[in-house]
């Protein structure tokens, strides 16, 4: 009898040294893959994934290079010592395992020390300035970077990260006190389409880096269906080292709008933060953003947007008293203007919140609830265009707030052209903007239609769009340009029209004239240089016709082809 309880007992040992067995083995694969992601990098994108480390942040990657003290001030060169002439291989000491690692420029960017060198390149927002005499192998890099992603991949793959930047804030932003001490967390949303790994990788840490721990819930990584290697394994090997990260992938080519909504639906926080893929956050930019929607959840918040160049990656800031805030014109374009001198009298201080009547759209905040009170995006929008003035004109016109936070400072490479490709045949912008004149823009839609020449399309169904407005009890949009956006230029106010020909014959106008204040304003198309509208003052002041705002002037007696001065 006891030879059958021994052989049970036997086979209960095998098993359990089998699961054993199989944990360690799965345990020392998980590892390896991360290890794996920390050690290749990404060979075609530059810049290699650093290791996990014990208090849980990664460091920087090291740049190709330190920085002598004479050339730190201004620019950061390649063609410096401790690279050859050709930018091809440097050798450092590494962090993690061999004495010294040789390494090639286009292959991949070394996990630096824990402390940051502030010389080194990119460091504190500096450019990166490229040699002029590049390899041919080099400046293919180069170029397939700017081909790939409408800025400069290979600058970018030589910085770190984690890279320093400079504090843009003012000190009454960092006053004691000045934030309420309990803040709600946020979800932040990051979509992306093939976005290049050091661009990407930098946007996260900036958040992870520069953020209170408590205040970042989760940061939601949407795929708009990318097919670059380096966005498959390999990001998500990169990411198993931060639990807060999480990727979401879709499972066709959605556009900036849905893959938004996508992000939405995962969330689990009370508060949204929307970022590009291609972002950096500076010091202090999250709590000024919580602070105002934990005092009221209707208020929508945008940090002050910065400039980081497309070319050098250099970081550009403005301070307070520099801010801009959002407006749009009648095709229904985006645009900036400096803050009204009416808005300035309420403040006692240029870096306190300011009201704008609409965002650009890509980096903001808001309360979740009062998102899905808003109805979100307007779910037939299509891929992209539209959708920040929608949120704009129903934040303010069903009872919110939207404000830009000067102490709150995020950078943004703007590119000069999409990278991306879409399929053709539809005007998605267009289509989109119809349907928000539909819903919102009342009576006033017809200074858009008359831009477009009345050719609507098929825009679909905004029955429901129309039924939410009606259910919020919303506005009108004649109140918000009287309260919010009074210096926006009305045409309907003109007095007459007509055509106004240049004395030389270099061209022609066509003219909408209005008296604002005794002077008659005209709004003009120049139809064989630029084809675009603006408006003049009988000084031929010309403004763009979203604003007053002079971009040139010139005596109505003058003649210049080039410059469209024209006689009344």
């Amino acid at each position: 009898m006891g030879f059958p309880r021994r052989r049970s007992l036997w086979l209960k040992i095998a098993v359990l040294a089998t699961a054993v067995w199989i944990t360690v083995c799965f345990l020392l694969y998980t590892e390896d893959r991360a290890a794996a992601a920390v050690a290749q990098g990404l060979a075609s994108s530059g810049v290699a994934a650093p290791p996990q480390v014990a208090n849980g942040f990664v460091p920087p990657a090291l740049p190709l290079k330190k920085e002598t003290s004479g050339n730190v001030q201004n620019k950061a060169k390649l063609n410096q010592p401790g690279l050859d002439q050709e930018g091809a291989i440097a050798m450092w000491h590494s962090p993690i395992g061999a004495a010294c690692v040789w390494i090639r420029l286009n292959r991949a960017v070394l996990v630096a020390p824990r402390d940051p060198d502030v010389a080194a390149l990119g460091e504190m927002g500096r450019p990166v300035i490229l040699p002029t005499n590049l390899t041919a192998e080099i400046k293919k890099l180069v170029d397939d970077g700017w081909v790939n992603n409408a800025f400069n991949q290979y600058a970018s793959d030589l910085i770190s990260v984690h890279r320093t930047l400079p504090d843009p804030r003012d000190q009454w932003c960092k006053e004691p006190g000045r934030y309420l001490k309990d803040l709600p967390p946020t979800a932040v949303i990051i979509c992306f389409h093939n976005e290049a790994w050091s661009v990407l990788l930098r946007t996260v840490h900036s958040v992870l880096d520069r953020s209170p721990d408590q205040l970042i819930q989760e940061i939601i990584l949407v795929d708009d269906f990318s097919d670059m290697p380096h966005l498959k394994r390999q990001l998500e090997d990169y990411m198993m080292n931060y639990p807060k990260v999480k990727i979401i992938r879709a499972q066709k080519r959605e556009g900036l709008i849905r893959a938004r909504l996508l992000g939405a639906s995962a969330a689990k926080a009370p508060v949204l933060t929307y970022l590009d893929s291609h972002c950096e956050c500076t010091e202090g930019w999250l709590e000024p953003l919580l602070d105002r929607i934990a005092r009221d959840p209707t208020t929508v918040v945008c940090p002050v947007i910065d400039v980081i160049d497309d070319a050098t990656l250099e970081y550009h800031w403005r301070d307070s008293g520099g801010v801009n805030v959002g407006g749009f014109d009648w095709n229904l374009q985006f645009n900036w203007h400096a803050v009204p001198d009416r808005e300035k009298k309420k403040h006692k201080n240029p870096a306190e919140p300011v009201w704008s009547p609409t965002m650009a759209g890509g980096l903001f905040s808001i309360d979740r609830a009062f998102f899905e009170k808003l109805g979100t995006y307007d779910s037939g929008f299509d891929i992209w265009g539209g959708e920040n003035l929608e949120l704009s004109f129903k934040t303010w016109m069903c009872g919110g707030t939207l404000e830009i936070v000067p102490c709150s400072h995020v950078g943004h490479i703007f590119r000069k052209r999409s990278p991306y490709k879409w399929r053709s045949g539809v005007n998605v912008l267009k289509r989109n903007s119809i349907r928000l004149s539909e819903v919102w823009l009342d009576e006033y839609a017809k200074y858009y239609y008359q831009r477009i020449g009345h050719d609507k399309g098929n825009y679909g169904d905004v029955s429901e769009r129309k039924a939410l407005r009606k259910k919020l009890g919303c506005k009108s949009f004649k109140w918000y340009l009287d309260n919010i956006y009074p210096e926006l230029f009305i045409p309907g106010e003109a007095v007459a029209s007509g055509e106004v020909r240049s004395p030389t014959g270099c061209f022609s106008l066509f003219s909408s004239f209005r008296f604002v204040r005794g002077a008659l304003l005209f709004s003009i198309e120049q139809k064989t240089i630029e084809n675009r509208r603006r408006k003049a003052d009988r000084d031929a002041d010309i403004v763009p016709m979203s604003g007053n705002k002079p971009v040139g002037k010139k005596r109505t007696n003058g003649v210049s082809c080039n410059n469209a001065v024209m006689s009344l």
